[in-house]
């Protein structure tokens, strides 16, 4: 398990992730001040212990995990990233995708994370 898989950059973009918490998919958006680094490739990697790169993590975690128990179709919140040099607030928006012959289990849910405003 490597839980620094993105830890020089800050985490922005659109994540497909399973009930267990893998990234099925991953479009970076990028920080507007970042370098210009791409993004590994984090498919197929656990989003909670091995990609996400801030340390309140398993808050973050314990907030998709509300979401993913319950039944609403979307949602969002706002969360603080702590990440070891900074503390970032971003906007998380939450959606439940579900196949159309199982309406109310969840296949898997999008998380698009946003810098705050």
């Amino acid at each position: 398990m490597n839980s620094l898989i993105l830890s020089q950059q800050k985490l922005f973009g659109l994540l497909e992730l399973d009930a267990e918490g893998t990234v099925l998919y991953f479009k970076s958006e990028g920080d507007e001040g970042s370098s210009g680094d791409v993004a590994p490739d984090i498919t197929g990697r656990n989003f909670f212990s091995d990609v996400a790169p801030f340390k309140n993590v398993e808050e973050f975690h314990h907030r998709l995990d509300i979401f993913q128990r319950g039944s609403e179709p979307a949602n969002s919140f706002e969360f603080d990233c702590d990440y070891e040099d900074e503390v970032v607030p971003v906007r998380v928006l939450l959606a439940r995708m579900r196949e159309r012959s199982k309406p109310h289990t969840t296949k898997s849910m999008l998380v698009h994370i946003r810098k705050a405003h």
